[in-house]
Parts: structure tokens; C-alpha cells; sequence
């Protein structure tokens, strides 16, 4: 497979040098020449599964769905296989885990407001069944789905790169078990400061989160 790449590589270098060759009159198609060897896109020589890739790596990042949480993230010209791999799923992991984060804070701290409720209590709180939350998913919630990667011939330094995409996946289950157990937590530490409101609201939000499951 590398000797094709090369053959096709050598093929536009020779056709650069005779045009040079031929003067002048060559220019146009010298110019022409030299956009196509510019334009030369790294050639594949091995990937994951299909001749192409996959739909779940070019469409949206982030999908919430029936089956739970998922995320892709992805790492381009990486050096070594496994090191890119590791990187994709990284940045799938991180990536899931902020949006995670943003949706909890959103659903906790409409949950959490109360009419003598101040902005730093409820922050307070916010923050700890995040941390609860995000410490149980990165455990044992979050699951490799997919992966797909390509072994790619830069046609102009002549070198091996890879390219990977990696999706990561927090099922449904797992998702709103995290919720509930980060609940169960704020109750508790509602009581252990006396808080009767926080306490309430508290008491309001888990039984919503386990009618839900």
C-alpha cells in the first residue's frame, strides 16, 4: 500500500520537474501542476470496518437520547496509534462529562431556588451534588461505544499518521441513578446543616428523580 502512495507521489513530482523543463511556454501548466501537489490529500492505507467513515463521527458531538448520553471526540494526525486513540477518547470523556455538568447545574439549581433561598446557597449546594455526580459517572458510568481510526501516508513529509474517532456513551440507567445517589447526598447535608428549606427542596427533587427511573 505504501509503495503505490509513493509511486502516485513520485508520479506528481516527475510531472513538476519536466514542465519546469519545457520553459515559458510551460508556466499554466506548471501552476496547475503544483495546486494539484499542494491539494494532494493524505492518502489512507488502512481503517476501522467500511471504505469510509462512519455517520456518528461527522455528525453532532453531543446526542441525548433513549439509550443514555453520548459524545464523540476526535484526535488528527497523531504520531502513534494508541497515544491518538487515548487522546479521542479523552476528549470524548471530557467533553461528556462538562455537558453533563451544565445539565446538572441547570436541573439542580431550578430545583434548589426557593423564595428566601440566597444565590450563594444555592450555588453551594449546586456545586457539591455536581462534584457527587461527576465522581460516581467517571467511575463506573462511562463506556466506550465506538471507535473508528485511519492509518494515513502524509504524500509530503513521506510519514505515517493516524486519525481517530471515539465515542463515549453514560447510559440512561446509569445516568439517573448518578442523579438520584448525588440527591440522596444533598438531603442528607441539608439535614446535617439545618436547613429546612434546602431540606424540602431537596426531599421535592429526588422524589422527582426517582419517579423518573
Amino acid at each position: 500500500m505504501k509503495s503505490k502512495a509513493t509511486a502516485r507521489m513520485t508520479w506528481v513530482i516527475t510531472l513538476i520537474s519536466l514542465v519546469t523543463i519545457c520553459g515559458c511556454g510551460g508556466n499554466r501548466a506548471l501552476k496547475e501542476t503544483r495546486e494539484l501537489a499542494q491539494s494532494y490529500e493524505a492518502y489512507v492505507i488502512r481503517r476501522t470496518g467500511d471504505d469510509k467513515r462512519p455517520d456518528w463521527t461527522s455528525e453532532k458531538a453531543f446526542i441525548e437520547n433513549d439509550k443514555g448520553l453520548h459524545f464523540t471526540g476526535a484526535h488528527v494526525g497523531g504520531a502513534d496509534y494508541a497515544v491518538t486513540v487515548r487522546l479521542a477518547k479523552s476528549e470524548a470523556t471530557k467533553n461528556l462529562l462538562e455537558s453533563v455538568e451544565i445539565k446538572t447545574r441547570g436541573e439542580f439549581g431550578t430545583a434548589m431556588h426557593g423564595e428566601n433561598r440566597h444565590a450563594e446557597d444555592i450555588g453551594r449546594y449546586v456545586t457539591d451534588a455536581i462534584a457527587w455526580m461527576v465522581d460516581s459517572l467517571r467511575v463506573r458510568g462511562i463506556r466506550q461505544k465506538e471507535i473508528y481510526y485511519e492509518e494515513v501516508l502524509d504524500p509530503m513529509s513521506q510519514e505515517i499518521r493516524y486519525n481517530a474517532w471515539v465515542q463515549v456513551q453514560i447510559p440512561k440507567q446509569d445516568y439517573l441513578k448518578a442523579k438520584i445517589d448525588a440527591a440522596r447526598r444533598l438531603v442528607n447535608k441539608t439535614i446535617d446543616e439545618r436547613d429546612e428549606e434546602a431540606r424540602d427542596k431537596a426531599l421535592e427533587l429526588l422524589e422527582k428523580l426517582e419517579e423518573e427511573a
